[in-house]
């Protein structure tokens, strides 16, 4: 026998909303190192939207059989935070740097999910 006595009160129902698909300018959270299904390593990045509470996830992943694409990606999300430090392993100075994404929706098993597509150059940012 379980040995609990469950309070109802201390279960919040889920507030986040999916984010809308399109253009977003968004904050690096955080910063995780992973290796992937893959085997391949990367980064898990945790970005914070503007204007909503739900999170989005952005993976960076190192693939040593195509270094040109894994190259276009890392230029492409380093440009958009206006990161100049291409050092991979000052990883944790990422937090806090802005940018924007451009968000599409993905159905996995029966749900939608909010997903990031491209990080969005500087440039072309609103």
């Amino acid at each position: 026998m379980i040995n609990w006595n469950y309070n109802a009160n201390d279960f919040k129902t889920n507030q986040n909303t999916l984010i809308p698909e399109g253009d977003h300018r968004v904050i690096i959270n955080s910063v995780k190192v992973k290796t992937y299904s893959s085997g391949n390593d990367g980064f898990e990045i945790m970005l914070d939207v503007s204007g909503y509470s739900g999170k989005l996830w952005h993976r960076i992943i190192m693939d040593p059989n195509n270094p040109e694409k894994t190259n276009h990606h890392l230029g492409k999300f380093f440009e958009s935070f206006g990161i100049t430090n291409y050092d991979l392993n000052n990883y944790d100075s990422w937090v806090g740097k802005d940018g924007a994404v451009r968000v599409k929706h993905d159905s996995y098993n029966g749900s939608i999910s909010a997903k990031v597509i491209f990080c969005i150059t500087r440039a072309y940012q609103t």
